[in-house]
């Protein structure tokens, strides 16, 4: 069974760089809860596949991990991206659940203009 932090190196460098969406199937649980400030969703693994997509095709995004770290059940992450349509510079940070080798949650912040350093 993979790791919170094994899971989380895959969807960043898999579904996101590689652009291997259908690996939600593996690594995701259905649904995943998204936490953001004030609002929480439940996504179907489909849901899930779709919101990626549509982010893929219109944003071009590749991602860079700048810290990473956790235990048997959540995984921290600190990334930076760049936009490949517009060439913007974003960074963030969020938080995953992971429960039976699936990532069950994601906190996310609000993204940033710029990189962490």
């Amino acid at each position: 069974m993979r790791t919170p932090v094994e899971l989380v190196e895959q969807y960043v460098f898999e579904i996101y760089n590689k652009q291997r969406v259908e690996l939600i199937h593996e690594i995701c649980g259905d649904p995943v809860i998204r936490h953001e400030a004030g609002n929480t969703v439940a996504l179907s693994r489909n849901q899930q596949i779709e919101r990626i997509r549509a982010d893929l095709a219109s944003n071009q995004p590749t991602f860079e991990v700048t810290n990473l770290s956790g235990n048997e059940e959540f995984a921290t992450l600190t990334w930076n991206a760049i936009r490949l349509s517009t060439g913007e510079r974003l960074c963030g940070i969020e938080v995953f659940k992971a429960t039976a080798g699936l990532i069950t949650d994601v906190w996310n912040s609000n993204y940033f203009e710029g990189s962490w350093s």
